[in-house]
């Protein structure tokens, strides 16, 4: 297995920049890496993305002819399609240009070769919204959770799904794509986790949607440093995303409407699914796992595309994204209530 080192000499000082394991021939060069130098001259006005994916832009920022930028990360070798630059924006000042937009002043070279690329940003190509059962939740498993010892037949978790996670997945990584951003790893306690400065609009909604962060036993800290900070270097936008589309499947008259009328009771799993296509369509049943625990449904897992849009609904995001398999709820089980 060859090691190739390249040296640059760059402005009378020589510096290793890169080391690249060649193997077969083979070059990954659809990941993002980290520059040790250089600047790009943008030629025209382009958008600044925070998401290159997803097209967002805080504070609808724009690159002006002339402007210099210094390059952060270079996405695609040996000819770069993105650069992702510093700005002086207040909100993510790390914003990916397209290589169109202008020209590089200096060489951005490669600092160091990516290590993991199951840990990096924005590198994901499918997506799964998880929403839990709570009532099967607190019986089979967390009957000493606060959020647990609180619930009741009146409140909201006992009639509508909550919120697990909105879980950004890459199909070469397994189980393993997850904490792209500060935290690297799981602490011993979810409360040891940084904690999240959440707006109060968001943090008001996900209180609702989500018991855990209600009552303090911090699974957001958790669903955010492991899931979300692969998909949005901002909490808020990715909590925000994330109880939007929670909200649309309690808010499906026809799928809620079936579970309100057999709380407590056994349902047929062809009826369940007969609702959830009643709600979203022909063949979204395709798009739904269902996940049981002692015959009670304990949580639904919704497969979505690896882009969504901030307005976009459900129904049409489950026409765009993959098929999954069924789950491993049997032909009947039960649908708890507390």
């Amino acid at each position: 297995m060859p090691i190739t080192e390249y040296r640059f000499n760059l402005s009378g000082k020589v510096k290793t920049i890169l080391s690249i394991t060649l193997l077969l021939g083979i070059c990954h060069n659809s990941l993002a890496a980290p520059v040790d130098d250089g600047s790009f001259i943008a030629d025209r006005k382009c958008p600044l993305y925070q998401s290159k994916n997803k097209h967002t832009n805080p504070n609808n920022l724009f690159s002006t002819p002339g402007q210099e930028f210094i390059v952060k990360e270079v996405l695609g070798t040996p000819n770069p399609h993105w650069f992702r630059v510093t700005t002086e924006s207040p909100q993510a000042p790390l914003r990916w240009i397209a290589a169109e937009c202008g020209h590089l002043k200096t060489p951005a070279i490669v600092a160091a070769p990516v290590a993991n690329k199951c840990n990096l940003q924005q590198h994901f190509d499918s997506q799964v919204l998880a929403l839990s059962w709570q009532s099967a939740f607190c019986e089979l498993h967390g009957s000493n959770k606060p959020e647990c010892k609180a619930i009741s037949r009146k409140s909201y978790a006992a009639g509508h799904f909550t919120l697990h996670g909105l879980w950004p997945n890459n199909s070469n990584c397994g189980n393993s794509y997850g904490y792209c951003g500060a935290v690297k790893q799981q602490p011993k306690n979810f409360c040891d986790y940084p904690a999240l400065p959440l707006d109060d609009k968001t943090s008001s909604t996900l209180k609702q949607l989500m018991p855990s962060y209600a009552y303090g036993s911090c699974l957001e800290r958790h669903e955010y440093w492991k899931h979300g900070s692969c998909r949005d270097e901002q909490p808020n936008h990715y909590f925000q995303l994330a109880t939007e589309l929670a909200q649309q499947v309690n808010d499906a008259t026809p799928l809620i409407s079936f579970i309100s009328y057999h709380l407590g009771g056994t349902v047929k799993k062809q009826d369940f699914i007969n609702a959830w296509k009643q709600a979203f369509g022909a063949g979204s049943e395709h798009k739904l796992t269902l996940k049981c625990d002692n015959q009670m449904l304990t949580e639904i897992r919704i497969s979505l595309p690896a882009t969504i849009a901030d307005d976009a609904p459900l129904t049409q995001l489950l026409t765009e994204a993959a098929a999954v398999r069924p789950g491993n709820c049997g032909r009947k089980f039960r649908i708890d209530r507390p």
